[in-house]
């Protein structure tokens, strides 16, 4: 079974994850599980993964316990039902702006009655020998999380129509794609964008979703927080490693024994 990650949320409880982007070597996982992280998220929007390589991320994930969503790049029944039935916890749809985005979403990652996803007992990590089928689809389909993440003006202003869809779990915002729709590129405190944000978050809270929220640094993720912010993803691969080594080499170079 998944590692029932929405169980943990929907009792109000806070989770702690980061972004895969660029590294593929399935060990990182037991190194973010040791620092602490509850899940991670593996890009397959913006990221290079190939298919094989996030099944080697989510097989250890499973086995170490952390928890795994996989932002897809469009809702097609071909790439959710592959990650699907990998057994990860759930899916972020990029750039929703429609209904029917989520709608689809919703289609291919659940069984019938609430979709149309398909079953195989070979592929799917989930079905072992002996397992009750309708028991296994009932959890399967519960534990899935489906989250829409609202990247747009157009999203902005669809907002209650997409939290209204049934199978939609969350929302998660996107400041820097968000700047460039109101042609304020890279603009990101702008005030505008914090009274998006806040829009956002209080249509899902009208509708008892998940919130959640990408942050890069301690004073958005305070303001967040402060707003029911729970499903917090901080910092990426790439952004913690460039952020960790700028901050050594600066330092180490500008030590006076440091021959340049």
């Amino acid at each position: 079974m998944a590692l029932l990650l929405k169980k943990k949320l929907k009792a109000g409880k806070s989770v702690l994850g980061t972004m895969l982007c660029m590294i593929d070597n399935p060990n990182i996982v037991w190194l973010l599980k040791g620092i602490g992280f509850d899940f991670v998220f593996i890009d397959c929007e913006h990221g290079t993964y190939t298919v094989q390589a996030v099944s080697n991320i989510v097989t250890v994930a499973r086995a170490v316990g952390l928890g795994t969503i996989v932002r897809i790049p469009q809702p097609d029944r071909p790439s959710i039902q592959k990650y699907a039935d990998m057994g990860i916890d759930g899916i972020m749809l990029p750039m929703v702006e429609t209904t029917k985005q989520i709608e689809l979403a919703n289609q291919f990652s659940r069984y019938k009655p609430l979709g149309s996803r398909g079953i195989s007992l070979g592929a799917t990590v989930d079905w072992k020998g002996g397992v009750d089928v309708g028991e296994t689809i009932r959890e399967l389909n519960d534990d899935f999380i489906i989250l829409a993440q609202i990247e747009s003006r157009a999203g902005v202003e669809n907002i209650d129509q997409i939290m209204s869809v049934p199978g939609v779990d969350g929302c998660f915002f996107g400041v820097y794609d968000m700047s460039i729709s109101y042609d304020k590129p890279g603009e990101i405190y702008d005030p505008i964008f914090r009274q998006n944000i806040k829009i956002v978050l209080d249509s899902a809270k009208r509708h008892n979703k998940i919130l959640g929220h990408h942050f890069f640094g301690y004073q958005d993720l305070e303001w967040g927080m402060e707003q029911g912010v729970k499903f917090i993803t901080w910092h990426t691969d790439t952004s913690a490693l460039q952020k960790a080594y700028a901050d050594d080499v600066k330092k180490i170079k500008s030590m006076p024994l440091f021959v340049r």
